[in-house]
């Protein structure tokens, strides 16, 4: 924060930084003299997997349309991010699963035209290519065995899932977890979009499914509400397939976290979750 004079400037006296939980991120929760912030710091290397820039342009429509949080300070050479801080809760919440369905179907229906482009198997493949040449080029490097076995596991799941047809690509936020959805003043927000693009739209849908963890009522009720919002019906087999997408990609993003030497206690147990979930789903 020292070396930035723009955020030094947005943030005014810092008075206290908390460091809060985040997969990808170090995110800085921060009391400032102009106020409560949340300070997001991009992972070293990330910008291998992340364009920062895309990220930038697609928040600000996103926010201008009202499911993000809006950004006070954007820096996409360095990764930072800083929005208002925002009083949330989801803990209770019984009508999560309807205001997500009815706010993905207002984010898929609004027409923005995001940067970038968000395909399973290029991102498997993008994936895939990045853990062979880590193991290539430092053969003392290795993951465990449980690890090492789901790779061609989750090949042959690929390959048996298909390449999708030519669906219509909808602006698409690409990583819906629990806790990317916010609850304040009793309405949804969206945070975190940096792997945010154009989609079909059955990605935001199984990805929401699998990492919140949906049960078959809460499923059944996100669908029904983005369902009523679309006003169309969601092809149940595609959106089959793509959840096995979701689960594979998720389980190798994290045997990319495993090469990166970050923490195996948390990276370990995901792939494996995430690949054993994905097998479990049927080909189409």
């Amino acid at each position: 924060m020292q070396s930035n004079p723009d955020l030094r400037a947005v943030l005014g006296e810092v008075l206290s930084a908390e460091r809060k939980d985040g997969l990808s991120n170090q995110v800085l929760r921060i009391t400032a003299q102009k106020g409560v912030f949340f300070l997001r710091i991009g992972q070293a290397g990330s910008e291998a997997l992340v364009d920062r820039f895309a990220e930038s342009h697609n928040l600000q429509l996103a926010a201008d349309l009202g499911v993000a949080v809006p950004p006070v300070f954007m820096d996409p050479d360095s990764g930072l991010l800083l929005t208002r801080a925002l009083e949330t809760r989801l803990a209770g919440k019984t009508d999560f699963p309807d205001k997500l369905g009815q706010e993905l179907a207002r984010l898929h229906n609004s027409k923005l035209r995001f940067e970038g482009e968000i395909n399973p198997h290029k991102t498997y493949a993008a994936l895939r290519k990045r853990i062979s040449e880590a193991l290539d080029s430092y053969p003392e490097m290795s993951l465990s065995k449980d690890v090492s076995a789901i790779v061609p596991k989750l090949e042959r799941l690929m390959a048996d899932v298909g390449v999708q047809n030519q669906p219509v690509l909808v602006p698409s936020h690409g990583d819906l977890s629990e806790g990317n959805c916010l609850l304040a003043n009793n309405r949804l927000w969206l945070i975190d979009w940096e792997f945010s693009g154009m989609a079909d739209p059955c990605w935001d849908l199984a990805y929401a499914i699998q990492e919140i963890g949906f049960d078959a009522d809460d499923e059944r009720r996100f669908l029904n509400a983005y369902e009523s919002g679309q006003h169309q019906h969601i092809n149940r087999a595609a959106l089959e397939a793509m959840k096995a997408r979701c689960d594979a990609i998720s389980a190798l993003w994290a045997v990319v976290q495993l090469i990166d030497r970050r923490d195996p206690a948390t990276f370990g147990p995901f792939a494996l979750e995430r690949a054993a979930r994905a097998l479990k789903q049927k080909p189409v």
